[in-house]
């Protein structure tokens, strides 16, 4: 009975100070303990597949991301990145609570930069981007994709009544982007998938 007590007191001390059992995770609402700074000068390599249903054709093409400089103060950490020849940022912007890519470093609305995470980082929490929904569907998920085991995966769904399409990517702590795919109401799909990094 001693027993059952202390693990019922224990789990409430954890529930009442917001603790998480995600090792990389201080404060669930601080966007920067689910972003890994990446190494300047660092590769990730990434396949595209496109499978279109119309003509039965699928096409593969290969491309990279390479980490420029990595830049860190008070109001966020900024990360210019090469996206196979064009110039881009990822962003963890303290400020506005949320990881986004963009064509420069300020987040400017829902509309124009592309929102990977929103805090709280909690299951079901949701945002726009474009006429698409954007809603995290489950936490602290093992994914095994070509380059790799990666367990410090958030999976976000993603629903668009308006171009009929709905799908799904995987964002890793460590690596950020590692996995997406989009599937079309008329049988079509695209997968983008890292395959390889070179530190």
């Amino acid at each position: 009975m001693k027993k059952v007590l202390r693990v019922l007191i224990l789990g409430f001390i954890l529930i009442s100070m917001g603790c998480t059992l995600l090792p990389w995770v201080k404060d669930g609402n601080n966007i920067y303990d689910w972003f890994t700074k990446p190494t300047e000068d660092a590769i990730y390599y990434y396949k595209s597949t496109y499978y279109n249903d119309n003509i039965s054709l699928t096409s593969i093409s290969n491309y990279q991301f390479k980490f420029i400089s990595v830049d860190e103060n008070n109001d966020n950490i900024t990360v210019l990145v090469n996206d196979d020849g064009t110039m881009g940022y990822i962003v963890a912007d303290r400020d506005e609570n949320l990881i986004f890519y963009g064509s420069d470093q300020f987040f400017s609305g829902y509309s124009d930069e592309e929102i990977y995470l929103e805090a709280p980082v909690v299951i079901d929490n949701s945002w726009p981007y474009k006429s698409e929904t954007r809603k995290i569907a489950s936490i602290d998920t093992t994914v095994d994709i070509e380059a790799g085991k990666y367990s410090d995966v958030v999976k976000v769904k993603i629903i668009d009544d308006d171009l009929n399409y709905t799908g799904y990517y995987y964002w890793s702590i460590s690596r950020g982007l590692i996995y997406s795919r989009i599937d079309y109401e008329n049988g079509s799909y695209k997968i983008i998938e890292l395959i390889n990094c070179s530190e």
